[in-house]
C-alpha cells in the first residue's frame, strides 16, 4: 500500500516568497509531496499549477482558511504588507483553521527587523503563531536582494537615479531563493527546526555599493540620493498615493541608517550547506529591470 503523501499548503502563494517556496517544494521532492497553492485570486497561480502544484481560493473569509488547510500537514504563512488591516484578519483565521484542522507545523514569514520599531505587526504575529501549541518556525530574513529591482527598477531605467533616506548606513541582504531553501528544509526536517526563529541574512551592503553593482552589470553610470526621511516619505507618497506605504518604508531606511542590521548572521549558510546567493547574482538575474 502506498504511503499518504504529506500536503504542504503555501498561503500566499502568489507572493514572490510563496512562488519561491511552492517552486523549491515541487522541485526538490521528487513527487514526494503535495504542494497546495493559496490565493485570493487562483488564476494568478497558473505557472504553479503547470509544475504539479494544487490552486485553492484563500482570501479573508474564515470559509477559505477551512477548506485551503483541510488534510494539510505543514503551512507558509506569508502575509501582505500594509493591507489595511487584513494581516490580522487573515492571521487570526489561518491560526484558526490551522488549530482545527490538525495542522502539524507551521513556518511564519516574518522579518529581521521585528524585534525594532516597525510599520508592521510581525512581532505580534510572531507571538500569536508561538502561542498556538501548534510547532512552528519562524523565519526573519532581512532586505530582499530582489527589492531593488522591485522598488528602484523604473527610476534607475528611466533616470539612472534611486532614491532612499538609508544614507551611508549599512544593512544586510539576501536572495528570496535561499529564504525558501531554509523554508523547505524546515518543513522536510522538521525535527531539527521546529521550536526556531532564525535571523536570515546573505551579505551586508550600502546603498552606494548597490548603486555601483547595477551600474557594473548594465554598463551605465547609476547613482543613489539620498534624501532626508521627511523628503523621501513626501516622494513616495507622491509616487505610490499611499502614505502608509511611505511611511513604512522610512522607518526601515531609519533602521538601515542607523546600521541596526549590518552584521551578517551565519545560520542561512549553515542550514543551506553553501555560500547564499550574491546581491550580483540577483542583480544580474534581473538587468531588464535596470535598462530600456
Amino acid at each position: 500500500m502506498a504511503a499518504v503523501k504529506k500536503v504542504f499548503l503555501i498561503a500566499g502563494a502568489s507572493s514572490k516568497n510563496g512562488t519561491s517556496v511552492a517552486k523549491l517544494l515541487l522541485a526538490e521532492t521528487g513527487n514526494k509531496y503535495i504542494v497546495r497553492v493559496g490565493a485570493r485570486d487562483p488564476t494568478k497561480l497558473s505557472g504553479l499549477v503547470a509544475l504539479g502544484a494544487e490552486a485553492v481560493v484563500l482570501d479573508t473569509s474564515l470559509e477559505s482558511a477551512f477548506a485551503a488547510f483541510s488534510g494539510v500537514h505543514g503551512v507558509f504563512i506569508v502575509l501582505p504588507y500594509f493591507a489595511g488591516g487584513d494581516e490580522d484578519i487573515l492571521i487570526e483565521n489561518y491560526l484558526k483553521a490551522a488549530k482545527e484542522t490538525g495542522i502539524k507545523h507551521i513556518v511564519y514569514l516574518s522579518a529581521i527587523d521585528a524585534d525594532v520599531k516597525t510599520s508592521h505587526n510581525h512581532k505580534k504575529y510572531e507571538q500569536l503563531v508561538s502561542e498556538s501549541g501548534i510547532p512552528f518556525t519562524i523565519l526573519r530574513p532581512a532586505w530582499f536582494h530582489e527589492n531593488v529591482a522591485t522598488y528602484d527598477g523604473e527610476t534607475i531605467k528611466k533616470q539612472g537615479i534611486f532614491w532612499s533616506s538609508a544614507g551611508d548606513g549599512v544593512f544586510t541582504s539576501v536572495a528570496i531563493a535561499d529564504i525558501a531553501a531554509v523554508a523547505v528544509a524546515a518543513f522536510t526536517e522538521p525535527e531539527k527546526h521546529v521550536g526556531q526563529t532564525y535571523t536570515l541574512t546573505g551579505e551586508s551592503v550600502t546603498e552606494k555599493q548597490v548603486a555601483e553593482t547595477i551600474s557594473e552589470i548594465i554598463g551605465k553610470p547609476v547613482t543613489h540620493v539620498n534624501l532626508s526621511p521627511e523628503e523621501y516619505e513626501a516622494l513616495v507618497t507622491q509616487i505610490t498615493g499611499r502614505n502608509d506605504y511611505a511611511a513604512g518604508l522610512v522607518v526601515l531606511d531609519t533602521n538601515r541608517r542607523e546600521g541596526q542590521f549590518a552584521k551578517v548572521d551565519p545560520t542561512l549558510e549553515q542550514i543551506i550547506g553553501r555560500k547564499p546567493i550574491s546581491l550580483h547574482e540577483v542583480l544580474t538575474n534581473n538587468a531588464s529591470a535596470f535598462t530600456a
